[in-house]
């Protein structure tokens, strides 16, 4: 397949290591011809990137990954081509960041429970401004030197079912894909094979969903045809990236995944219905 677009990269404004300058950079290097910057529940990288691949020929294209559950379970639903100046989106986002806040506290006081004395100075400095999550009080543990490793820290007191892990306060899907679909964007199911829940796929779709993430560094060549197949089961798109967040970490790195020309004007096309 031949390299064209990378539709989920991750910068240093949610829990990515690279800024949206270097992300650019990075893709351009590669040769990619379009990437999204995929934020999680944030929008605030856009205009950066965007400006850094003036005179280039990479198209950045706006987009976000939200956080919504449904039954217990976290379900990422992917925008692209959103208007990201709507104010009501812009607005609800930003009550995102407000609870990614107030949850990083929650996170901080369970550590220093457990006889962490982390700081919540030291996570809001890692986090440099970024709406903040997990990696950054896993880079601030590593950094004071509580944990050894970003995966340590995770292991030990961040994961789903460690001593200090606190869940978020979440939006369901359906209302992920209509705040999506309000700013004018395409609502795409993030990494389906991870969640292990395909019977749910019909529901979000009857709720809109516009495509899948069938390609993807934890989809092997069989879950990611699975889920191509699905997509014309039910007609609708599909898309796929590195879901790249600069780290050594990363399964692949910016590029590393990509797909052809062709899913993205399929991506171009579902855009039509939702313009203004």
């Amino acid at each position: 397949m031949r390299r064209y677009a990378d539709l989920h990269v991750h910068s240093s404004r949610s829990d990515g290591i690279l800024s949206p300058e270097e992300v650019v950079k990075r893709a351009v290097a590669m040769g990619l011809r379009v990437i999204a910057l995929a934020d999680h529940d944030t929008v605030s990288g856009y205009e950066e990137a965007r400006s850094q691949a003036i005179g280039s020929e990479l198209e950045v294209v706006p987009a976000v990954e939200l956080s919504t559950a449904s039954e217990g379970m976290e379900i990422h639903i992917l925008g692209y081509l959103i208007d990201h100046e709507d104010s009501v989106f812009v607005r609800r986002i930003e009550e995102f960041r407000k609870d990614r806040h107030s949850r990083g506290e929650r996170i901080v006081e369970k550590l220093n429970e457990l006889g962490i004395e982390l700081s919540m100075e030291t996570v809001l400095r890692v986090a440099g401004g970024s709406p903040l999550g997990r990696p950054h009080v896993a880079d601030a543990l590593v950094q004071e030197e509580f944990v050894r490793s970003f995966d340590e820290a995770f292991a030990r007191f961040l994961g789903y079912h460690a001593p200090a892990y606190v869940p978020k306060q979440h939006i369901g899907p359906e209302e992920g894909i209509r705040l999506i679909h309000d700013a004018q964007g395409v609502a795409v199911l993030a990494h389906p094979g991870t969640l292990g829940r395909d019977d749910l796929i019909q529901s979000l779709v009857e709720s809109g969903l516009d495509g899948i993430e069938a390609i993807h560094p934890l989809h092997d060549n069989r879950t990611t045809l699975k889920y191509q197949k699905l997509t014309e089961q039910y007609g609708i798109i599909f898309t796929g990236g590195s879901d790249s967040h600069g780290r050594k970490t990363d399964k692949v790195s910016i590029g590393g995944i990509t797909v052809p020309k062709e899913c993205y004007e399929n991506l171009l096309r579902a855009k039509e219905r939702y313009a203004a």
